[in-house]
């Protein structure tokens, strides 16, 4: 759990879309796992995340994804090689 830097109230989480820009190109993200402050309403979306949103569309070649769909994919692939 983190709080918000600016109303100090405790974040929740939630799923969202964004739009993440590299080298050029925008990427567009449906069902991305994120924090809001239930006072201010600032979402933040963690870097960690926007790099996975691009490293799955550049995979797939495409420029949007359904980023829980991707993780689901990438989970069932890893349960196949154990």
């Amino acid at each position: 759990m983190f709080r918000c830097q600016k109303c100090r109230k405790w974040l929740k989480s939630i799923t969202t879309e964004t739009d993440v820009v590299y080298n050029g190109t925008t990427y567009h993200a449906t069902n991305v796992p994120a924090k809001i402050c239930p006072e201010c309403g600032k979402i933040t979306i963690y870097g960690i995340i926007e790099e996975r949103i691009v490293q799955y569309a550049t995979q797939r070649n495409v420029n949007n994804i359904d980023y829980a769909e991707c993780e689901n994919e990438e989970a069932s692939a890893s349960q196949l090689i154990l």
